[in-house]
């Protein structure tokens, strides 16, 4: 007669991380908003492809060295728009800064 079978520590470990990071994960893409169950299939997607990046590498959407993922260089476009506004946010805070310090000076005199 067999005995009765054990886990170590680890091995339930294991098991529940197993089960509840992939929940977790899902439950916080959803709370930000974002479809968790659609990433988890894009990122193993992803993974599957075999095209070599031994391609043209004209990112401009036409296939290439991120095979033509029209989101992703819809992202970069998007982000380098935003990296932009930044940087004349902070020029124009900048300038401001250094009136604020001139108009101090100014006041301490």
């Amino acid at each position: 007669m067999a005995g009765k079978f054990k886990t170590t520590g680890f091995a339930r470990f294991f098991l529940i991380m197993i089960i509840v990071a992939p929940l977790a994960y899902i439950g916080a893409s959803y709370y930000n908003g974002e479809d968790g169950i659609e990433k988890i299939k894009n990122l193993f997607k992803r993974g599957e492809t075999t095209e070599s990046a031994e391609g043209t590498n004209d990112n401009s959407g036409g296939g290439g060295l991120f095979g033509g993922n029209s989101n992703l260089s819809r992202q970069i476009e998007e982000l380098r728009a935003e990296n932009e506004e930044l940087k004349e946010r902070l020029s124009e805070q900048e300038q401001e800064i250094q009136e604020l310090k001139r108009e101090v000076r100014l006041l301490r005199k």
